[in-house]
Formats: structure tokens, C-alpha cells, sequence
């Protein structure tokens, strides 16, 4: 079984909502992705087959692909204020609802929270947690600049946590992205930048270690985090600010609460990264519509059958198992 975990929900109504803020406007390339540009600067690149539903069941069927899990890409809920952001969250988790029941077998997602609005997501999750076809909650990695340590969102994770959902963390925009001109940067040199620094933020800041149970999704293969991991560790020896909030270093929670996506796509850092930290914690993906990817950069990886079976849905089905339903989830797929 093959299960996509990073994957795309695509939404005609939210693209249009994202296309009528101020400074937004669009650059039409018939040839290829067309683009929303956001004060002058390339921002979100689309294609209008996108927004057909039944575009993604032919993708999979092409690919081989059995399961795909949806959640939002960048900028999510998130730039949007007050009822806006929270109407849209629901908006969206009940069509991610809606696809997954006309394609059971096939269609599942990550839910959307209002986030930073603590009331607000905790009523959404309270909603949601066990609505058809939701396996888990995605988040990015900053909620329009509020890092994901913030105190404030305590409740969100102890809620979670206590729910059993894995989390599924997207890369948002970095906060000095107006620092990036040119060349896409914000997208191609931020995206991995703020991945990392989220993930690192929430090590030292104590989230695993308050809350041993939850369960946090890298995407792209952790970005730089993994290559970062002994020179975080030597951080939690050399500096009390490292140690603060945590009792053991963060290569115990890599390889505890995060697991990751293989969306870096690069044969040999998923290789580095696999051997870095065990087969047992990597989940296919494509990045599904912007990337076109399928099974076949696994099958090119040098590991044993066994191993690739698990990274390709071994390891999913395991680790949704509950939510998955299947007769039988064991981490050989």
C-alpha cells in the first residue's frame, strides 16, 4: 500500500478569497504554473486543473498511489483576522469532510485550526477530531509570525496530544521574507529555513517534553533540522537557555515525537536522513499538485524492499492506523 502524506487541498473558494486581498494580483502562464503575485512578488503558483477534485483520484491512479492525506499548503488561515480566519477553517475542514466522504477508500486529510485563536481552534478541533476522513491536524510553521513554542498555544497541544492526533507541519512564509527579493526565495530559501526553526523551537522550548505524546510531522525530510541535529545536541550541553526547558537533548525527541515526510526528494539526503534516524520514521510524499512526483524516487532509494515498504505506507498505516481502518496495519505495509 502506498499512502501520501503530503499532499495538497486545493480549494476554488479559498484561491479566490487568497486572489481578492489588497496588493494580490495574478500572472496568467498558459504553458505553465500560473501565479498569484502578492505586492510585486511572486507568492502562490497554480493551474486551474487543480481545482478539479477528480484531478487528484487520476493523479493517484496514475502513480500507483492507494491513500492520499490532504492538508492546506502556505498561507493557510493564518493572514486572516478574527471571524474571517475562523469561518474559513471550517469552510475548509468541512469540504476536506465532503471529499473524503465521496472518496472513502481513497481521500483523507489533516485538519485546519483558526490558529493563533486558541478559543476558536479548540471549539474547531473539538469539531472536527472525529469527523469522517480526519486523521490528524496540519498546522504551519509560524501562525502569521507567532512561533509554535508561544505558551499561549498550550492548550492546543495538550489537546491533541490527548486526542491522539498526529500533527502535520507545513512550511509558512519566514517572518523577514520582505528581506528575500527575487528569485522565488521566500518560497525556495525560506520555506526549509522556518521549517527548521520551528522544529528546533519547539524542542528547546519544552512542547515535546511537556506533552511525550504528540506526534509532530516534519515536512520535506525535516529540511536542514536533521543535518542541524548534533550541533543542537552540542546547544543542549554548552547553553543554559538550550537546557532550560528540556531534560534530554533534541535527538532524543527526533527520534521520539517527530516523524518525516520524504517530500526533499533528493536520493541521497533521504538516504543521510534515513540512516540518521531509522526507516521507521519516514513517510512517503509528493507534494501533490506543485511537485510532480511518484513512488518511483523511493524505489530509486538504496535500502532493502522491507525498508521502502515502510517509508511507501508501512509506516502510515501504522501510525493512522486507528483512523485508517484497515484489517491489518503493520509497518511492513
Amino acid at each position: 500500500m502506498k499512502i501520501d502524506v503530503h499532499s495538497h487541498q486545493i480549494e476554488k473558494f479559498f484561491h479566490e478569497t487568497l486572489a481578492s486581498l489588497p496588493g494580490v494580483s495574478i500572472k496568467v502562464n498558459p504553458d505553465r504554473f500560473s501565479y498569484l503575485v502578492k505586492d510585486g512578488k511572486t507568492w502562490l503558483p497554480f493551474r486551474p486543473e487543480m481545482f478539479d477534485p477528480d484531478h487528484l483520484i487520476r493523479e493517484m491512479d496514475r502513480k500507483g498511489i492507494d491513500i492520499s492525506i490532504l492538508s492546506m499548503n502556505t498561507p493557510s488561515v493564518y493572514i486572516f483576522e478574527g471571524e474571517t480566519r475562523v469561518t474559513l477553517a471550517r469552510r475548509l475542514n468541512d469540504s476536506l469532510v465532503a471529499r473524503a466522504e465521496r472518496n472513502p477508500d481513497r481521500v483523507l486529510g489533516f485538519g485546519t485550526l483558526p490558529l493563533p485563536d486558541v478559543e476558536a481552534s479548540l471549539k474547531e478541533l473539538d469539531r472536527i477530531a472525529n469527523a469522517p476522513g480526519i486523521v490528524g491536524i496540519g498546522v504551519g510553521s509560524n501562525f502569521n509570525g507567532v512561533a509554535l513554542d508561544d505558551r499561549r498555544l498550550e492548550p492546543i497541544w495538550a489537546r491533541i496530544a490527548a486526542l491522539g492526533l498526529p500533527v502535520s507541519e507545513h512550511p509558512m512564509l519566514p517572518t523577514f521574507a520582505d528581506h528575500l527579493p527575487g528569485y522565488a526565495l521566500p518560497i525556495r530559501v525560506g520555506f526549509p529555513f522556518d521549517t527548521t526553526l520551528c522544529v528546533t523551537r519547539m524542542i528547546y522550548g519544552g512542547v515535546f517534553e511537556r506533552h511525550p505524546d504528540l506526534i509532530f510531522i516534519v515536512a520535506h525530510t525535516g529540511s536542514a533540522f536533521l543535518g542541524l541535529l548534533e550541533r543542537l545536541d552540542h546547544g543542549f550541553q554548552l547553553f543554559h537557555e538550550c537546557r532550560e526547558h528540556i531534560t534530554q537533548p533534541p535527538s532524543v525527541f527526533a527520534r521520539k515525537n517527530l516523524y518525516y515526510d520524504t517530500c526533499a526528494f533528493s536520493k541521497r539526503f533521504i538516504e543521510m536522513a534515513v540512516g540518521e534516524i531509522g526507516e521507521d520514521r519516514f513517510l512517503f510524499g509528493t507534494d501533490y499538485p506543485f511537485i510532480i512526483s511518484d513512488p518511483s524516487y523511493i524505489d530509486a532509494l538504496d535500502l532493502s524492499r522491507a525498508q521502502k515498504q515502510k517509508i511507501l505506507g508501512g509506516n502510515a498505516a501504522r501510525l493512522f492506523a486507528q483512523r485508517l481502518n484497515l484489517p491489518q496495519a503493520t509497518p511492513t505495509g
